[in-house]
This record gives C-alpha cells, structure tokens and sequence, in this order.
C-alpha cells in the first residue's frame, strides 16, 4: 500500500515539474511589474505599430499556410508515391532548423541580389524589408504547422466514408471540401491556432528579412538591446497578456465548433 502511494506521488510530481517550469518564468515576470508601467511601455506608438505589423502579417500568413497548405497535407494523406517518406520529412525541416537558417535561406531566394527579388522590385515589390518580407518569414517558419496537424487530422478520416464518396461520384475536389475538411476541422483549427501564434512570435527569419517595418519580436529585440531586460520586462508581461487572450478566444472558438459538429454528427451524406 505504501509502494503504490510513493508510486502515485512521483507520477504527480513528475507531472507537475513541466507545468511549473512552462508557467513560473512567465509569472515571475509580473512580480514588481505594475499595470501602469505596461500601460505605458504599450502606448509607445512604436510599439503598437509593431504589434499591427505582426498580426497583419501573421494573418496574411496563417491565410496562405490555409490556401496552399490544406491541399498539400490532403494529397499527401491519401496518396500513395515512392518517396512520400522523404518529402513528409523535408517538410519539417522548417520547423527542426534553428529560424535563422531559414532566414538566409530566404534572403538568398527573394533579397535584392537574387533573381526573384530583382524580378519582384522592378515591378514595385520589394520582398525584403517590407511587409511582405516579414510575411514569407512567417509563412515558410510557421507553414508546416497547418500541413503537419491537417494531415494527421485526414489520416484520421475512414477511408469507407471515401470509397462511399467515390460510388456516389464525388470527384476528389469534393471528397476534399465536403468530406475531409469538415470531419479533420479539430485538427485544422489547432494547426490554425498553432501557425498564426507561432507567426506572431518568429523573429529569427523575420529579422533576416525584415529588420524594417519592425515587427513585435524584432521591435522587442531593440528594446533590449537598448534598455537590458529591465526596460523590456512591462513589454514582455503585455506580450504574454495578449498571447493568453488569443488562445483563450482560439480555444473558445473550438470549443463551439467541436460542439457544433456534434450536434450535426447525424446528418445525411456530406456530398
């Protein structure tokens, strides 16, 4: 009896180290931080445009990962080709290389040196420096999240509901909009939720692409450099403040939609 009690209480302790390890660091911040002093660090129109910056392009990004990722991780979920092994690993490697390999590796593609971003200025688009610089930061760190849960999310369709779409005459268009997309929206909403936070947030690639217009990390990043962590603490504890706000409404919004299919569960053939 006392065996299985020491047992219990090291699994809890053992549960218990990661949570206070991810939480205390970002409490301790708000120790001796005052709501006037983080008022004041975010009124700094410096400050907000950056904030408008980040989101607009996380955003912007989150839509294109939306556009072009869900029908990468659908054909790659049911498709059967030599290789598939390697191309679902390459496609990682975004998220398993440090981001400011990423960055050169988008500064070589799309800077004003290269071919693509010479192509794009002559024609008034400036890919570095710029907000769309800061978008392809995103999109190429932060894209493999969306491909990553939606296809995990496909895998998990049966593929009896698929082969009975297919005697109905549903061509794969269909089967993608009507039946795989509704029965994976869990996965896609939290590979969602995962690519326009993780966006928000990147700075390796971004600053390599865009030091200028500042975004939220990067505008960070100066003040530290200019006022040690001192000076960025209240800006910090804002940034943690409106990153919970987000996922609370993010997990709100799957709460209703997760409710919503159930009670719609037992409707007739999707197609």
């Amino acid at each position: 009896m006392k065996l299985t009690g020491l047992r219990l209480t090291l699994l809890i302790v053992f549960a218990i180290v990661p949570i206070l390890y991810t939480l205390l660091p970002m409490a301790h911040l708000f120790v001796g931080t005052s709501p006037a002093s983080m008022w004041r660090s975010w009124m700094d129109p410096e400050l907000l445009a950056a904030v408008a910056t980040s989101l607009l392009g996380a955003v912007t990004a989150t839509a294109l990962s939306l556009g072009f990722g869900l029908p990468a991780a659908f054909l790659i979920a049911i498709a059967r080709f030599p290789g598939k092994w390697l191309l679902e690993s390459l496609l990682l490697l975004p998220l398993v290389l440090p981001p400011i390999v990423g960055g050169v590796a988008l500064v070589d593609l799309f800077g004003p040196y290269a071919w693509i971003g010479q192509w794009a200025a002559m024609r008034g688009v400036m890919l570095t420096n710029s907000l769309w610089g800061i978008v392809l930061a995103q999109w190429y760190i932060t894209g493999p999240f969306l491909i990553v849960t939606a296809e995990a999310g496909f895998r998990e369709v049966p593929s009896e509901l698929r082969e009975a779409a297919i005697l109905d005459g549903a061509d794969l268009l269909t089967q993608f909009w009507r039946l795989y997309v509704p029965l994976a929206g869990k996965a896609i909403l939290a590979g969602t939720a995962l690519t326009f936070a993780r966006a928000v947030g990147e700075f390796g690639a971004t600053m390599l692409m865009a030091y200028h217009p500042y975004s939220l990390p990067v505008d960070i990043w100066v003040q530290f450099t200019a006022n040690g962590v001192s000076g960025m603490i209240p800006i910090a504890c804002g940034a943690i403040l409106m990153m919970v706000v987000g996922l609370v409404i993010g997990r709100w919004i799957m709460r209703v939609r997760q409710s919503h299919q159930r009670e719609t569960s037992s409707s007739a053939s999707p197609w």
